[in-house]
């Protein structure tokens, strides 16, 4: 029997799906607070819906930008180092989120988090490309596709700890989500460049 071994390329002992776990964690951490943020202003920030509303859109606009930025950081870091830095940048940015007090000084930790939660999305679509070679769409699918369902269907769970603490419970939740996803890209392994073959 072979014996799987973290990081080989799908397909070649390896354990599991860990570019599709990544990203799960990641979409569930970016479909709770787009789902509760503008709740989490108006109720425990005490803001305007105007102002909740301005958060959505920060996040968003941070969100595109780290989509953006984490496409170049791949082009001079490598793939597996940006999924890296995208879950070490997520953890401060979301507890920032959480701790700033004030309508006003959560909004920079808003785009912060969008950004930091948005870095690694393209680049494990592009790493689950790279692991499965001859399957790009199938690749595309599993970490894209699975990874953004999984992520939507953990956004009930939010729902509950809303209804039990509130939505300042929700986003002390999401501080932990990237931390998994930190800990399951400590186990990607670089994929073998074509010319590596």
């Amino acid at each position: 029997m072979v014996q799987p071994q973290l990081g080989a390329p799908l397909g070649e002992g390896h354990p599991g799906l860990l570019p599709e776990q990544a990203a799960e964690r990641a979409f569930g951490a970016f479909f709770g607070v787009n789902t509760f943020i503008e709740l989490y202003w108006i109720r425990h920030l005490h803001a305007s819906r105007e102002v909740a509303g301005g958060a959505l859109a920060c996040f968003l606009v941070g969100g595109v930008a780290g989509t953006l930025l984490g496409g170049r950081v791949a082009d001079r870091i490598g793939l597996v180092r940006t999924v890296q830095l995208g879950g070490v940048l997520a953890i401060p940015a979301l507890v920032g989120l959480r701790l700033a007090p004030g309508p006003a000084v959560p909004l920079l930790f808003a785009v912060l988090s969008g950004i930091a939660l948005n870095i690694p999305f393209a680049v494990l679509v592009k790493l689950g490309q790279d692991y499965l070679p001859t399957r790009p769409g199938t690749a595309a699918g599993v970490t894209l596709g699975l990874g953004v369902s999984v992520g939507g269907l953990i956004a009930p769970v939010f729902g509950l700890v809303a209804q039990a603490y509130g939505p300042q419970g929700v986003f002390l939740s999401l501080c932990a989500v990237p931390v998994g996803a930190l800990v399951l890209g400590l186990f990607l392994a670089d994929p073998e460049s074509p010319s590596d073959n």
